[in-house]
């Protein structure tokens, strides 16, 4: 008999659907790695499939691992920590974030357009003051790096509010007609000076680290609107400090950093146009939301792909650093 160890937390609904799915077949323990550390100890060395995330230090335990389904949809933690064991499946969750993700980076989006953040900042101070000027989505031209269902989301969503969106992805492929045009990241060079928005929901891959230096940043238009939600890597957070303190971009956003979090000293706190969210875009969600929903959804689906010995979905190409067939 197979032995499940499920460590995100569960609800009833979804821990019974879960239980009466795979019962007579498996073994499943649901268990809080923190606050029951001896029993995760003990469990870890039997499981056959994990159900949520690991410390890389704890693979040294695990003795029947044949799965780790990972509640991220970005797994370089696992990729980067060369501990994983061998023969062993990492599955992501990529496919299952993209209206919360989508949601968050639009909303910095038109925050940072309406100056949103200003405005609150003046209701603190009692100061009714109009700030002139906005930026208009209206006729603008939007790159997203990274066209994959959080990107196309967001382009279904951006499309009757802006002129044209261009995606990037890492391979070529048929794409919606959300988008005007979809290039590889070679082409990214040449499309910086175009857009007024750039918006990357990229993974964090050999090719990403670093992409966006002093050089990339300044092929942007002077007032363009950069967010990252992909991964902090993609862009080189001292060279950004110089250019915006020199006046360039409208506004910035970042949902991811490096480190994280972001330690207090960090000049990026206090930094003008800048808005900061502590890697919450698909983090902030309760146990009863539709993408808590989703996610319990996937695992079942998987976990019953896996039972059946069929080739579970969303499985890791350590030597990409994502998932295959992308």
């Amino acid at each position: 008999m197979k032995n499940i160890l499920v460590l995100l937390p569960y609800d009833e609904l979804s821990k019974e659907r879960l239980v009466c799915a795979v019962k007579d077949k498996c073994s499943i323990s649901f268990i809080n790695r923190k606050e029951q550390p001896e029993e995760y100890l003990s469990a870890i060395k039997t499981a056959n499939l994990i159900i949520g995330e690991v410390p890389n230090g704890d693979f040294q335990y695990c003795e029947e691992l044949e799965m780790l389904q990972s509640s991220s949809s970005g797994i370089n933690y696992y990729v980067e920590g060369g501990k994983f064991p061998e023969g062993a499946k990492l599955c992501c969750m990529t496919g299952v974030y993209g209206n919360v993700i989508a949601e968050h980076l639009l909303g910095m989006m038109l925050s940072i357009c309406r100056r949103i953040p200003e405005y609150r900042n003046q209701q603190n101070e009692e100061n009714w003051k109009i700030l002139r000027y906005d930026k208009p989505l209206e006729e603008s031209t939007v790159l997203i790096l990274g066209a994959g269902d959080i990107g196309t989301t967001l382009a279904k969503w951006l499309r009757p509010m802006v002129g044209k969106i261009i995606g990037i992805r890492r391979t070529e492929r048929a794409f919606p007609d959300f988008f005007d045009e979809m290039l590889t990241l070679e082409k990214l060079d040449e499309k910086l000076p175009e857009a007024d928005f750039v918006i990357s929901i990229l993974p964090q891959t050999p090719e990403t680290i670093g992409l966006f230096d002093e050089r990339r940043l300044r092929l942007m238009k002077d007032n363009a609107v950069l967010i990252n939600g992909g991964r902090g890597s993609l862009i080189d957070q001292e060279a950004l400090l110089k250019v915006m303190s020199e006046g360039k971009f409208f506004g910035v956003g970042l949902d991811v950093t490096v480190p994280e979090p972001l330690p207090a000293e960090s000049p990026l706190w206090k930094q003008e146009r800048l808005l900061i969210t502590p890697h919450a875009a698909g983090n902030s969600c309760s146990l009863k939301s539709p993408l808590e929903r989703k996610i319990r959804d996937f695992i079942l689906k998987n976990t019953l792909k896996w039972l059946s010995g069929e080739e579970p979905e969303n499985v890791i190409d350590f030597s990409l650093g994502y998932k295959k067939n992308v």
